[in-house]
């Protein structure tokens, strides 16, 4: 239990400080001067009464009012400087945490991406981190002001007198005992405020991923009332927790109250038989209300700290999941890739029942392999072994020789392109999509990339040319056209392996003349692994692979398998039909050169979705 403790405390946020650690102290210098001010001001005020008024000293007096404004006009100066100071580091803090955070997803293997709900994710990185943010930016300061403040009242109160500072720390059993128990009960309450809200956020960002599906299915009420269940459970978690707090911080104040009727009946008291003067009455008042002004402004920041402890738990089980894929000590970077392939008894499963069992294949420098097959039969689970996306259980893939794992995995990412079959585009213009892996590119570069792959054409339908802008996802754009995009932005990258997963699926068929020209100029002298139902697309590849059930079933040429009775002639009749038996004749298309094309260096990989 105490482990866990550790691992998800917001202690955990104090490894940002390093590098701000002589800021901090200095902070601590001002903030202790600055909760000792007012304590030191109201003993002055016990000297003005007892000494400048009493024995009429105006000298006195006047001295003590001086010093009293002195002192206060220092705290002022301190404490502003104190809540700026403090305001910045925990934003500093924030800051750091946040770009962890997101860097450790990006380095997460795609097993988590399908198994986890992207508005859960979303959820850590945005409603919890403000949790923190909250506390870091106005509730630090609270606390730390209060905190000096309470522990110089409790000791002035104790120099002032000794025997009213008992009286008023009698409530400090009872109050130490409610504490306990808000801590218990609201800890778990926002807890579940805390998964009631990823659980609002999920069902939101799925309803506005798939709006389009479901106002075509006529399902706007069912998801309505997803919508009405996940916030009706968040309105009940939510008004668990205020309750909670409805019942601690007046108790805080009842404890306050009764704490000053003591100090007051005590000390009228001891005024009336002569041991204790009334200035030193008074100002011990004073000073008991910077006792429990404090303890109420902390009580009301216990239950926003508490949210944000439940919400630094949540974002630890993320920042505690351990990517599956990574670089080991002994990893090495990947010299400039020739491109030899070869799986070695490759068998990987997701689960427990394994989806690829014992695959051996060798695909040599610039070859090209395409993988067919019915679905689910492990055609994408092995392009994704490829790109490393995952390790295989047992077996080894090899490139050049030399077994992917032993190779750092950015400098391998580097060297490799996937175009996918529905290719993601980001928000920007165009060019800025072709440029995605190659950002260094310049503008010629990328127009003539464009001009070999089409992309060019593309861009001729809009006013702005290459500059248009993209909306997020490709909105506005056919497949087919985003799918050109995608092709123009691998051979920008100019990649040494390349994966083509079901790139010309679902496009029309002018289309798919151009991506097929586009395709042509892109495998050129790269090893390339094609996976796809087009016979004109898996045609040109030098080997294809028919897969079933995560095993090789037939292997061999398109022409040789096209006249051997086998799963692949069956395969193809059932894809080709009509029109595609036509066409079976046809020579691959012939694309035009790139003009003022050069040899260029390798650039970063796109994703890929988990199948």
């Amino acid at each position: 239990m105490q482990q866990r403790k550790e691992r998800t405390g917001l202690s955990r946020l104090t490894r940002y400080l390093v590098g701000h650690r002589l800021r901090v102290s200095a902070l601590a210098v001002i903030g202790v001067i600055s909760a000792a001010a007012p304590v030191t001001a109201l003993l002055v005020v016990q000297d003005a009464i007892d000494k400048g008024m009493r024995d009429h000293d105006r000298g006195r007096l006047a001295r003590d009012v001086i010093v009293y404004l002195v002192i206060n006009a220092l705290a002022w100066v301190l404490q502003t400087t104190l809540v700026r100071g403090l305001a910045g580091v925990g934003q500093q803090v924030v800051l750091g945490l946040r770009r962890d955070l997101f860097n450790h997803l990006t380095t997460l293997s795609l097993r988590y991406f399908s198994q986890q709900k992207a508005g859960w994710i979303i959820s850590r990185l945005t409603s919890d981190v403000d949790a923190l943010s909250d506390v870091l930016s106005q509730g630090l300061t609270t606390l730390v002001v209060n905190t000096l403040t309470l522990l110089a009242a409790i000791v002035g109160l104790f120099v002032l007198d000794w025997r009213l500072g008992l009286v008023a720390l009698v409530i400090l059993p009872p109050t130490l005992v409610l504490t306990r128990w808000f801590q218990v009960r609201s800890h778990a309450a926002f807890l579940r405020v805390r998964e009631t809200i990823s659980s609002m956020t999920a069902q939101i960002a799925e309803s506005v991923s798939g709006m389009a599906v479901i106002q075509a299915f006529n399902r706007e009420r069912a998801f309505l009332a997803d919508f009405d269940a996940a916030n009706d459970a968040n309105r009940r978690t939510n008004t668990h927790a205020q309750y909670l707090n409805s019942l601690f911080f007046p108790g805080i104040e009842l404890l306050g109250v009764i704490a000053m009727a003591s100090v007051l009946w005590v000390g009228g008291q001891m005024l009336t038989h002569g041991s204790l003067t009334i200035g030193t009455l008074v100002s011990s008042v004073f000073i008991l209300n910077l006792v429990f002004q404090p303890l109420q402004e902390l009580s009301d920041l216990y239950g926003q700290v508490q949210s944000a402890g439940a919400a630094m738990e949540k974002i630890t089980i993320v920042l505690d999941e351990r990517a599956e894929i990574h670089d080991e000590p002994t990893s090495v970077v990947a010299p400039r890739i020739e491109g030899d392939l070869q799986l070695d008894k490759v068998t990987f499963a997701y689960g427990r029942e394994p989806v690829l069992h014992g695959i051996d294949i060798h695909v040599p420098s610039g070859g090209c392999l395409a993988l067919v097959g019915e679905s689910g039969g492990g055609k994408s689970t092995t392009a994704k072994l490829v790109g490393r996306f995952y390790d295989p259980d047992s077996g080894a893939i090899r490139i050049d020789g030399r077994d992917l794992r032993e190779l750092e995995l950015r400098s391998y990412r580097r060297q490799l392109g996937v175009v996918l079959q529905d290719p993601f585009l980001f928000a920007g213009t165009i060019a800025d999509n072709v440029r995605f892996a190659r950002p260094d590119a310049t503008d010629d570069e990328v127009a003539d990339v464009a001009h070999a792959v089409g992309v060019d054409r593309i861009a001729r339908r809009f006013d702005a040319g290459l500059l248009h802008t993209v909306r997020e996802g490709g909105a506005g754009l056919s497949a087919g056209e985003r799918q050109l995009i995608s092709i123009a932005r691998a051979l920008l990258a100019d990649p040494r392996i390349l994966i083509l997963d079901e790139a010309t699926s679902n496009i029309d068929r002018p289309t798919e003349i151009l991506i097929e020209r586009a395709l042509d100029r892109l495998l050129r002298g790269r090893t390339s692994i094609i996976i796809a139902h087009r016979l004109a697309t898996v045609r040109r590849a030098d080997e294809i692979l028919v897969m079933e059930h995560g095993r090789i079933a037939q292997r061999g040429r398109f022409d040789e398998l096209l006249a051997t009775d086998g799963p692949f002639r069956r395969l193809a009749s059932e894809l080709a039909g009509a029109d595609a038996q036509l066409q079976l004749g046809e020579p691959p298309l012939q694309s035009e050169p790139v003009t003022g094309s050069r040899e260029r260096s390798s650039a970063s990989v796109t994703s890929s979705e988990p199948e």
